[in-house]
């Protein structure tokens, strides 16, 4: 008798934390289908949390991200803007929750300063193009996700036409002008944009509204200065705290929670410590 190649004879019962019951699929099954069936891989992926069958790589992320909520994430598309500490840790960590697309934009190669901080510099890496290198593991650490690696700078507000098929931008920058200019095209695309800064044991994240011009409120004037990250460098605690925050951030704009609290910057002192909220 022929096996029977559909989502629901591979799908089988699992229990949560507090005992309620899942259906669910394994990576393999699913990656049998696709092929089975020429389908693209993330389309699988969609068909079987639409039947209500969870794969198993996002089981953990229940319930606090609920199975309509991932089929949200997996119909969504983010563009990150710099692929290096912060970049790095958001691609990575929007890859593992299930982002359906990610555009990343880079012009950088890895090098021997990047090691102490970014996700993925090592010795291998070194000297490869950033984008290329994260598009390749990410590939591994979730192959459902389409990645578009853009090996260029965004420094013209001409460019927002590499963002029309986003719902949110994430800058992972750490310049002044390029930053501003970031959100300039954000501004046109009428997209969110998450802005995450980090300077020695400190950082900060705020979600700036098309064209509400907080960004230029921050960096206005300072086009031609050195970022405050150059000033005092960047150890790895506090990328991977920010970059935190700003998944948080995409989290909320994506699955439309905390809206209201949109307008309020993060700031977080890791040597004191302490979490401040500023209203700009």
């Amino acid at each position: 008798m022929p096996k029977d190649h559909s989502l629901e004879s591979r799908a089988r019962t699992e229990k949560d934390c507090q005992g309620k019951r899942f259906r669910v699929i394994s990576d393999q099954d699913l990656w049998e289908l696709a092929d089975i069936l020429n389908i693209p891989l993330h389309q699988v992926y969609l068909q079987s949390m639409e039947k209500g069958i969870l794969p198993l790589r996002y089981f953990r992320n229940m319930p606090s991200i609920t199975l309509k909520e991932q089929i949200i994430l997996q119909t969504s598309q983010v563009a990150v803007v710099g692929a290096g500490g912060l970049g790095g840790r958001v691609i990575e960590g929007l890859s593992r929750l299930g982002v359906g697309a990610l555009h990343i934009f880079d012009p950088d190669f890895f090098d021997e300063t990047n090691l102490n901080r970014q996700i993925f510099a090592d010795q291998n890496s070194l000297g490869n193009p950033k984008v290329e290198v994260v598009q390749e593991c990410c590939r591994l650490i979730n192959p459902t996700v389409r990645i578009t690696a853009h090996r260029i700078a965004v420094t013209d507000q001409n460019q927002d036409d590499l963002f029309a098929d986003v719902q949110v931008i994430v800058d992972a920058l750490d310049t002044p002008g390029d930053r501003l200019t970031l959100a300039a095209i954000a501004g046109k695309c009428r997209l969110p944009l998450v802005h995450g800064a980090v300077a020695g044991f400190g950082g900060r994240v705020m979600v700036i509204q098309p064209l509400d011009g907080r960004m230029e409120m921050l960096y206005g004037g300072q086009e031609e200065a050195r970022s405050a990250e150059h000033l005092l460098g960047t150890p790895v605690l506090s990328p991977a705290l920010v970059a935190s925050f700003q998944m948080m951030a995409v989290l909320n704009i994506l699955l439309g929670k905390n809206q209201s609290r949109d307008s309020r910057m993060v700031y977080m002192d890791m040597e004191k410590p302490s979490l401040d909220l500023f209203e700009l």
